[in-house]
């Protein structure tokens, strides 16, 4: 199959000069590699540049206007060639050979993506429903053996195109960032598809993501706000959504600017489309799944 290498990038030409000619290095298996560059202010563009007669197989995607993290992947992915798209941060630093062992994964039509091996946070994690909350903590322990995951990050997996794209890719609703790849992996599971984590595909993540440039206040907002999203947009358990009401009380009572995440929470459903879902699981099969 047809691979492609997705490097997202905002604003990061010193990490795009420390990794992206070792990703593309890395990535003998891959046909192209794309450059998602999302209306950089920096010289990010004008690095690439330099270094693309060098590297044919690079391709240098531009957006006038700053998309956020999730449409930017999308429109990369749909611009894409390749029936598998690797999705990395430009603050990941891959292995030699770190497709190799993901590739076996996809003779199983069913299975939507594989995630990565991170040095030192493994990056994997199972689903569960606690405090009234869609929650998720780190899953299988054995870093030796291949098995199933909630998600697959967005910033260090590969996943099948077709099926991304089936599901709608990453929600815009959690726009500007945090939780697409929460949402898309439940999203998946519960339309019966598979999420595995390979622990031979490493790479390394220097924790350097524009994110960072944020502030913490703006960073907190957002991460509530959408981890409220997650548990409005995926849940339809009624008893589940009734414990949520009893929990969001108690938010209420104990911290009153909680109300500001839940009109927030509103206002992006309101203004967004019902989440793309093809139901075979309901949430209590998805959560036994991952005890």
């Amino acid at each position: 199959m047809k691979i492609s290498v997705i490097v997202t990038n905002w604003n990061g030409k010193e990490l795009l000069k420390k990794n992206l000619e070792t990703i593309i290095i890395n990535s003998p298996q891959a046909d192209e590699v794309l450059l998602a560059d999302d209306a950089s202010g920096d010289d990010s563009l004008k690095f690439a540049k330099t270094i693309k007669d060098k590297y044919p197989k690079l391709r240098i995607i531009s957006h006038k206007k700053n998309l956020g993290f999730g449409a930017n992947t999308n429109d990369a992915i749909n611009r894409a060639t390749g029936e598998l798209v690797v999705l990395l941060n430009n603050d990941i630093y891959p292995d030699p050979n770190y497709l190799v062992h993901s590739l076996k994964h996809f003779k199983d039509p069913n299975v939507l993506g594989v995630g990565f091996s991170e040095k030192n946070h493994e990056n994997w994690a199972r689903f569960m429903w606690k405090g009234g909350y869609l929650q998720h903590e780190p899953g299988i322990t054995d870093i030796n053996k291949t098995h199933i995951s909630g998600w697959v990050s967005g910033g260090s997996s590969i996943v099948r195109k077709s099926i991304f794209q089936k599901l709608g890719g990453f929600d815009p609703v959690y726009k500007p960032f945090y939780s697409e790849d929460l949402d898309l992996g439940y999203r998946a599971w519960k339309s019966g598809y598979t999420l595995l984590w390979e622990p031979k595909c490493i790479v390394e993540h220097h924790h350097e993501s524009t994110i960072s440039k944020f502030s913490k206040s703006l960073l907190n907002y957002v991460k509530e706000r959408n981890r409220l999203l997650n548990t409005w947009r995926l849940i339809d358990d009624p008893q589940m959504l009734r414990q949520n009401k009893f929990a969001l009380f108690g938010r209420i009572l104990s911290g009153p600017n909680y109300i500001k995440i839940i009109r927030a929470a509103k206002k992006q459903i309101k203004n967004s489309p019902p989440p793309i879902v093809f139901p075979k699981l309901t949430d209590q099969e998805i959560f036994s799944k991952f005890i």
